[in-house]
């Protein structure tokens, strides 16, 4: 083993770790991703693409804050990475509907809609015959539908490898197939023990996933990041007249540039494992044809799985553990790490190179009290 040295050293390199790794080289820090497989394999791969910031949240909060500034962002941030490194992360501005089953959760969704256009925001109500003529779609069952125009979408791993591709040609090292088997403090500084080989650095930020937790036990802190596996089908339904993402409470059909349709996703809390089963795709391939039975037809073209890193009370560990100022984590995002990427790197990279913590992050301390787990989207 030789050891290598860096300002900064970023363990995972999904869409958080290497917006991270990004934001800090754009700014001259001498950062240094460590990956244990290839850039974005993970959920970062798996993700659907949903820039859910209205959609996946059920109430106002820092959570909603936060995605609504990282939101803000994701335009001028895909054009930048696309000019700078060739690659385009497809940010299509379509807007989603959340369509609802039932008149509860009609109700529900109705009421969702008031609070968020009393923030200001835009929120449409449709009727389910203004979900047939709009979505161009016959969705069954459906008992209306809250439209979230500024809700986006993107392509996930083409993303990854933009911010991957960005830092690298900032001046970041990254290297693949490096599994992290220890971080310590010694002296000045931090010891990161890869498989192949030892680095140094003055600081370090985790963004592993939900492996994240797993990496700080020395550390006796108290926080806990868990998988929850989530199994995505991808089809090749080209013909299929899907002119926004339809979202609802048991599957979320997300049309994609060149023809494709994501099928998301399963949740399967404390699995570990990265294989797709079939009980568990089956299971969603049949909700999904309740929605549109005209899917049945189309090929599959690829199935996606990825662990969603979850927290017990649902926010983020975003910052420096209590009592060790050079050991960070950056984890904890669960479904909304796409949304999250570009606020995440952006706010972590300005905080550790001396600016003032940002109010956006306080709710996401990794010194808190966890509160009662909060209800999904």
């Amino acid at each position: 083993m030789k050891e290598q040295h860096a300002d900064v050293a970023v363990v995972g390199s999904g869409l958080i770790g290497c917006s991270i790794a990004w934001h800090l080289a754009r700014k001259g820090v001498r950062t240094l991703v460590l990956e244990a497989n290839s850039v974005g394999s993970g959920a970062s791969f798996a993700g659907a693409g949903m820039l859910g910031a209205q959609v996946e949240m059920h109430e106002p909060g820092p959570l909603f804050e936060l995605g609504l500034s990282s939101r803000a962002m994701f335009r001028n941030f895909c054009e930048e990475l696309r000019e700078q490194t060739g690659i385009d992360p497809e940010y299509v501005p379509e807007g989603i509907v959340r369509l609802a089953s039932s008149p509860e959760e009609a109700e529900e969704l109705q009421n969702r809609g008031k609070w968020q256009r009393e923030r200001g925001l835009q929120a449409e109500w449709w009727t389910p015959e203004d979900v047939q003529a709009l979505l161009g779609i016959q969705a069954e069952s459906c008992t209306g539908a809250l439209y979230l125009p500024d809700d986006h979408r993107v392509e996930a791993p083409r993303l990854a490898r933009a911010l991957a591709r960005g830092a690298l040609l900032q001046g970041a090292r990254i290297r693949e197939g490096e599994p992290v088997l220890d971080i310590a403090e010694e002296g000045d500084g931090v010891t990161v023990t890869g498989v192949r080989d030892v680095y140094r650095a003055d600081r370090v930020v985790v963004a592993a996933g939900a492996w994240s937790s797993l990496l700080l036990r020395r550390f006796s802190w108290s926080g806990r990041v868990f998988p929850v596996k989530g199994e995505g089908v991808v089809l090749q339904a080209t013909l299929l007249p899907l002119r926004r993402t339809a979202f609802a409470r048991d599957v979320y059909l997300v049309p994609k540039n060149d023809g494709r349709l994501y099928l998301g996703a399963t949740e399967q809390p404390g699995d570990w494992s990265s294989e797709p089963s079939l009980e568990a795709v089956s299971g969603l391939m049949d909700r999904a044809r309740r929605r549109i039975p005209d899917l049945g037809p189309y090929p599959i073209a690829e199935i996606r799985v990825g662990l969603r890193p979850v927290t017990p009370d649902g926010f983020p560990y975003l910052g420096p553990l209590p009592g060790h100022p050079r050991i960070w984590i950056a984890a904890g995002h669960a479904r909304n790490g796409i949304l999250m990427a570009p606020a995440t790197g952006r706010l972590i990279a300005e905080w550790m190179t001396g600016g003032t913590p940002s109010p956006l992050l306080e709710a996401f301390t990794p010194a808190r009290s966890a509160p009662a787990k909060r209800e999904p989207a």
